[in-house]
Order: C-alpha cells, then sequence, then structure tokens
C-alpha cells in the first residue's frame, strides 16, 4: 500500500522545534517576551526596593552623624551624661543602618555582577560607624568617672591632680583600638563601580573616620605621656620661652624672654624670667643641629649676637625645640626635659578665665582686653629701662599662668580657655619622652610644619622679620590661592601674598621702629628707614611643587627654593617702606594633586597660617578638572560659580576637602569600560 507521502521522499526532521509559522512558534515567542518582562519587572521591583532601602541607610547614617555631632559639642561643654546619651543614640541609627545594609534586598543586589560590590561598600560604612560610636561611648563613659567631671581636669590651687586621668588613659586606648578597627574596615570596601550616592559617601566615611582615628590616637599617646609630663615619676624642668610676634619668628615670635619651670606631681614653679640675650652663646659648630634642613637651611642666622634671637627662624617647632634644648646644653651644661613656648595671645586666654592681674614691679593691670598690645606695642613706651623691658614678655607670662594654675576652683570654661589657646598654637610643647613628643607632634599644640596627611596640597606662608624692630605689630597680610585641578591628577597653582606696613615713623621709640641699620656692604639692611620693614619670607606649596614663576608688583624677580623636611619651599628677602605695600605673585605645578580617575576623584588642602598680630585675610578657589562638577565641599568651603571657594579669617589652620566627577551617565560608563578592561589575572 501507498503511504500519503511520494515514495522516496523523506519527511523533513526538526530537531530544534516547531517550524516558523507552526501554531507553537507564537506561543514559544510569547514565552521569551513573558519570561523578559518577568525578569524586567523583578530587576525593576529589585532596583526599586534598592532606592529605596538606600534612602532609608543614608537617613540613618545622617541622623546618626547628627547625633555624634551634637554628642561632641556636649563632651566639650562638659556635659558627659548628655554626650553619651547623644553617642549612644548615634550608635543606635548607625546600628540600624548596618541592619538594613545587611537584609535580603542588599544580599539580592549582591549576586549581580558589577553593581553588588554596592552592598559591600554599604555594609562597610554603616558598620563602620558602629565601631567610631562605640569608641566614643568608651571615652563619654569614661570622663563621666573623672570627679567633677571635666571639669576635675583644670588646675586648681597651683596643682594639677594627675590621678584623675587615669579613667581617660585607658579610655582613649581603647577607643585608640576601636578607631583603627573601624578605618581598616572601611578602607577595605570597594571604591569603584558603586551605585548613586555611596561612592561619596563611603570616601566621606574614610576621610572622617582616618581624621577621628588621628585625633583619638594623638590624645591616647598624650594622655598616657601626660603624667609623666607633669612630673608624676620624677620632678621635669623644661625651657619655657616667651615670644614676641611683633616682631615675626617661624614658630610666632622672637623668643626675648626665657625661664625653667619646674613641675612636680602637677605642681608648677617658675624661676625668673631673663632676656634671652643672657644666655651664653656657644660655638655654633659645637651644637648638634636637629636635622640636616635646620643646619643647612638656618645655621647661617644664628652667628654672632643673632645665635639665640634667630635660633626659632625655622617654622618646624619640634626642629627648632631641638635646637633649643642641645644649645642650652651647650652653653649651660644642664639637660632639660622639653621645651615649652606662649605668646600673649595665650596669656589673653587665660586671663579671659581668671580675671586682670595686677603685674608686679610695673604698676599696671593687665587683662584680657589689653595684654597683647601692652606687652607688644605699649610698654616700650612706657619703660625706658632695657633689662625690665626684655623681661617683661616673661614676667606677663609667669603672672599670668600662675594665677590661672593657683586658682581655688577651676571650671570647664577655665579647661575651654587653655585648649582654645593651644589648639591655635599660641602655647606650644616639646618633651624628650618620645611617646609623648610622639602624641603633641599630632596636635596643633606640637607645632610641626608638616601637615597631618602628608600627601595633602600644602599652603603655608611664613614671615621672619629681619629689622631688628618691633614693626610687625603694624603688618597686615593678605592671601590668594587658585587652584585649577587637571584630568591627569595634576594641578596649576596661583599665589598672591600681599604685606602692607602701616608702622608710623615717628611718635614710637626706636625699639620699635627702628631703623637698625648693618654696616654689611651690600645688604638691605645699610639703608632701612624709621618705620621699615624687612621680610625674609617662605612660601611653603607641598612635598612635590614645581616653581614655575616670580613676580613683585607685576615685575619678575628672581627667587630661591630649597625644602624642609620633605616641603618645598619658595623664598625671597625684602623691604617695605612705611605706608607701602608690595605683592609677591608666584605659580607652580602639582603633578600628583588629587586622588580619583576619570570617574571622580578627591582633592585635600591643608593650610596653615603664621600668628601675627593682626589677623591674615584668605581668598581661596579650587577649580574641578574640565567636564566635571564638585559633588560635595567641606565647610567653610562654598560653590561659587562651579568652583570651591573661601574668603575669610582662617584662623592658625584649614583644612578643605572636595569631591568631583562627571555627569552620572558618564560616569557610569567609564566605571563599566574600567571594569572590562581590567585584566582579571596579571600575568
Amino acid at each position: 500500500m501507498r503511504s500519503g507521502t511520494r515514495q522516496g521522499t523523506r519527511v523533513p526532521k526538526n530537531p530544534g522545534g516547531p517550524v516558523a509559522g507552526s501554531p507553537s512558534a507564537p506561543r514559544r515567542r510569547r514565552r521569551v517576551a513573558l519570561g523578559g518582562v518577568l525578569v524586567l519587572g523583578a530587576l525593576g521591583l529589585l532596583a526599586f526596593s534598592l532606592v529605596g532601602t538606600v534612602r532609608d541607610i543614608q537617613d540613618d547614617l545622617s541622623l546618626g552623624r547628627s547625633a555624634m555631632e551634637t554628642g561632641r559639642d556636649e563632651f566639650m561643654a562638659g556635659d558627659v551624661v548628655g554626650a553619651g546619651g547623644s553617642f549612644r543614640d548615634g550608635r543606635r541609627l548607625f546600628a540600624r543602618a548596618e541592619d538594613r545594609a545587611g537584609g535580603l534586598v542588599f544580599r539580592a543586589v549582591g549576586w549581580l555582577p558589577i553593581v553588588g560590590r554596592t552592598s559591600d561598600a554599604v555594609n562597610a560604612v554603616a558598620a563602620s560607624a558602629v565601631t567610631a560610636a562605640d569608641a566614643s561611648i568608651v571615652l563619654a563613659d569614661a570622663a563621666g568617672e573623672i570627679p567633677g567631671g571635666l571639669s576635675g581636669l583644670a588646675p586648681t590651687r597651683g596643682r594639677i591632680v594627675l590621678d584623675r586621668f587615669s579613667p581617660l588613659v585607658h579610655a582613649a586606648r581603647k577607643a585608640d583600638e576601636l578607631m583603627t578597627a573601624a578605618v581598616s574596615r572601611v578602607e577595605e570596601a570597594p571604591t569603584s563601580l558603586l551605585l548613586g550616592p555611596v561612592g561619596p559617601a563611603r570616601r566621606d566615611a574614610e576621610v572622617e573616620l582616618s581624621h577621628l582615628r588621628g585625633t583619638i590616637h594623638a590624645a591616647s599617646l598624650v594622655l598616657q605621656g601626660l603624667p609623666r609630663f607633669l612630673g608624676g615619676e620624677e620632678p621635669q624642668r623644661y625651657f619655657f620661652g616667651a615670644q614676641n610676634p611683633a616682631e615675626l619668628r617661624g614658630t610666632g615670635g622672637l623668643i626675648g624672654a626665657y625661664s625653667i619651670v619646674r613641675i612636680d606631681d602637677g605642681r608648677f614653679h617658675f624661676s625668673p624670667f631673663v632676656p634671652i640675650h643672657n644666655l651664653t652663646r656657644p660655638p655654633l659648630m659645637s651644637v648638634p643641629p636637629p636635622n640636616e634642613d635646620y643646619a643647612a637651611n638656618y645655621d647661617q642666622f644664628r652667628r654672632g649676637d643673632r645665635f639665640w634671637t634667630s635660633i626659632n627662624v625655622m617654622p618646624d617647632f619640634p626642629s627648632v625645640a631641638q635646637a633649643i634644648l642641645s644649645s642650652y646644653e651647650v652653653a649651660t651644661g644642664d639637660t632639660l626635659d622639653g621645651v615649652i613656648l606662649a605668646d600673649p595671645f595665650a596669656e589673653a586666654a587665660l586671663l579671659e578665665a581668671t580675671g586682670p592681674v595686677q603685674l608686679p614691679g610695673y604698676d599696671v593691670q593687665i587683662d584680657a582686653n589689653n595684654v597683647v598690645a601692652f606687652t607688644t606695642n605699649e610698654a616700650y613706651s612706657l619703660f625706658t629701662d632695657s633689662v625690665r623691658r626684655k623681661r617683661l614678655l616673661g614676667d606677663v607670662a609667669t603672672a599670668a599662668f600662675e594665677r590661672f594654675i593657683d586658682q581655688p576652683l577651676a571650671d570647664q570654661e577655665d579647661l575651654e580657655q587653655l585648649l582654645e589657646a593651644a589648639g591655635e598654637r599660641h602655647i606650644q610643647a616639646y618633651s624628650e619622652d618620645p611617646m609623648m613628643q610622639e602624641g603633641l607632634r599630632a596636635t596643633p599644640v606640637g607645632g610641626a610644619l608638616r601637615p597631618r596627611g602628608a600627601d595633602d596640597d600644602l599652603l603655608s606662608v611664613v614671615v621672619n622679620s629681619a629689622a631688628g624692630s618691633k614693626v610687625d605689630f603694624y603688618q597686615e597680610r593678605n592671601l590668594s590661592y587658585a587652584v585649577r585641578l587637571d584630568d591627569d591628577g595634576s594641578a596649576a597653582a596661583e599665589f598672591e601674598l600681599t604685606l602692607r606696613n602701616d608702622a608710623p615713623t615717628s611718635g614710637q621709640p626706636r625699639y620699635v621702629i627702628g631703623p637698625f641699620r648693618s654696616e654689611d656692604a651690600g645688604s638691605i639692611l645699610q639703608s632701612l628707614q624709621a618705620g621699615e620693614s624687612v621680610a625674609l619670607v617662605n612660601v611653603y606649596c607641598g612635598a612635590d611643587c614645581i616653581p614655575l614663576s616670580a613676580r613683585m608688583d607685576g615685575v619678575p624677580v628672581e627667587v630661591t627654593t630649597d625644602v624642609d623636611l620633605g616641603m618645598r619651599y619658595i623664598q625671597d628677602y625684602y623691604s617695605i617702606r612705611s605706608g607701602e605695600q608690595k605683592t609677591l605673585r608666584l605659580s607652580w605645578d602639582e603633578p600628583s594633586a588629587w586622588d580619583g580617575n576619570g570617574s571622580g576623584g578627591t582633592y585635600r588642602m591643608t593650610f596653615t597660617n603664621q600668628i601675627t598680630i593682626r589677623p591674615a585675610t584668605l581668598h581661596l578657589r579650587i577649580q574641578p578638572p574640565d567636564g566635571m562638577r564638585i559633588v560635595s565641599a567641606s565647610p567653610p568651603l562654598r560653590i561659587v560659580g562651579g568652583a570651591a571657594v573661601y574668603d575669610g579669617e582662617p584662623g592658625p589652620r584649614l583644612d578643605v576637602v572636595i569631591e568631583f566627577g562627571p555627569p552620572l551617565p558618564v560616569r557610569l560608563w567609564r566605571n563599566v569600560t574600567r571594569f572590562l578592561s581590567t585584566p582579571v589575572v596579571e600575568i
């Protein structure tokens, strides 16, 4: 029988499914489309849930940060109970953010390629915040154990009670360990291929936690070394120098008088202040320098009768302190345990706490309002005796410090006054104890030239007066710094320093307005006029800056350049007549100015300010790379016209951070291409 097909013809097989046009093909396409819709819907739902969860986590972290800032303010105000409560509120919020980051939504995101790194970063930020809150709680609880709270740490009746620091010593050591763990956790988190605001939040967390870790680590070292520093183990003896910023020096001002202060179990004993000129001048070659840069750059100023008055020309106080100690030992045969320097602004802070003091032997009452002007200017017209005049700074310092220490009952505000003066570098301290000195060096009290972040961009202007007079009392200083970041990680900088001299030419004693002429042939000092200032200017521009050009009032000038402790500076030397001003304009390049890549980056800068009678003003402008915009700027920066801008009186130190990046689509595309072009295995 014949079949229904033509004999000899094979029926084609379709191993891949129904043929085109068969009834089952549309069904298969519908199933594929439906599957795609379901996948897209699931991804959309996941994305929607992710956005909501990220927003909730961001809110928790923001609220937790606010609670921590409240706790910090309460802690500094002496309310340790309130601070402990605020720190615990912050920890609770951080812990809730950590729980959200460990929830189902983020675990699901962690399974996805590329964007799965976001969950790791969010988890790290939240977990590190919890650990940082634990560190703060430890410190607040320990402060609560001190009799009288933080007020109990202030000196009373001539003594600092050392036993009261014990709870804080142990707590700071524990907090130091916790903060180290917190920073390690966030440093291990991914830095790229992060969604939305997670990248900037992760960078912010790393910067803030690293700064806090440095502060707590320094506090831990200082607290551990403080009992020995204050004579708890055996009496300690320190060179105590009184600085006068009316004649500028690298560390603040000329050291006009000194005392040897003995501290025994928290009690201070000052020897009578004597003029610095009374110290024997040892041969320079017999004094070992603190480091090669000090010897190469500053020994030239310490010859003859300028040995002691130029010992602090270098702006790095630890180097200066070592030079003072070694010089003092060679000159006297006496070994000391450290150096303390203070200026009239420190005395003003102490007198703010104690009230006015009758200055013994001078028939003058000094208070917080008149002490700076009196000691740096007015007294020179009142006292013609050179010995009394030179001892004046020291006698005022003795009166202010002894009055502060001898108070029958100190309070929190008194301690705050002392800490504020130290924090603004009006009091600087150096210890021969290595642990104590390591802690001091990381604080403003240590007066170190190098900023805490050695890789940060650095700007610092240091003027040393060469006129021999006190005309820096009348000097005004204005600074302008414009930084343009380039997309290769470098930066171009333009800097201007304007010094104005408003010193009178008459009506003041020669000791104040000069002139003090030098007979050295060719010296700028040979033709000085009354009221004229002479400035030796060092402009520090960081570790790897490349100086390009220099102009004085628009005219090209030759300048020198050298290095202090790894920090390059540009130096010029010029005089300014009374009633005139001069503007020094410099430019330089920074080959490695910011961290990041084509998807965004971070620029950090530290400005350190010299202590001057009249506050300096600073105009700062930071322009991001072309094609990028600033996404965050630390206070007190403002974003104006696409640039980060600051205008004001910056105080002794200003740290700023900006973050920038291209528009979101460009950033995502660059992230993906960078990820795909990175080798999986290095051969």
